[in-house]
């Protein structure tokens, strides 16, 4: 049943075309198909989402300078966003703590204005 079909296309030299099986039309619904191709690709938009989030905490080093200092980095349509986070180098302890409870908004999900906000208070536009 699962055997490919043989079509002799020229009898004189014997070469034969070989057809892969097709299964009957009622066992296999065109429908389907469609459904699946469509829930994979909705899981792998998905996936992509988990994979890179909206915003996320990381360090930098400006110029030549050999100190490293934290930023938000966080994505606008196709464009990629960096604001600064003050308090110092990352071995300052309030710009450690800074970056840790955005990391923490991050983590649990926060929405990016919740976080846009918290970190306008950090860098001293929110009085």
């Amino acid at each position: 049943m699962n055997k490919p079909m043989e079509i002799e296309l020229n009898s004189d030299r014997g070469t034969q075309l070989e057809l892969p099986f097709v299964p009957d039309s009622d066992q296999v619904s065109g429908t389907e198909s469609v459904h699946d191709k469509k829930r994979a690709a909705i899981q792998r938009y998905l996936d992509r989402a988990q994979k890179d989030p909206v915003s996320h905490i990381e360090t930098y080093s400006p110029g030549k300078r050999h100190t490293e200092y934290y930023r938000l980095v966080y994505r606008v349509g196709k464009k990629l966003k960096h604001i600064h986070i003050r308090g110092g180098s990352t071995m300052s302890e309030l710009a450690t703590y800074r970056a840790n409870k955005l990391q923490e908004m991050i983590d649990r999900g926060a929405e990016l204005a919740e976080i846009l906000a918290a970190l306008k208070m950090f860098n001293g536009g929110g009085k």
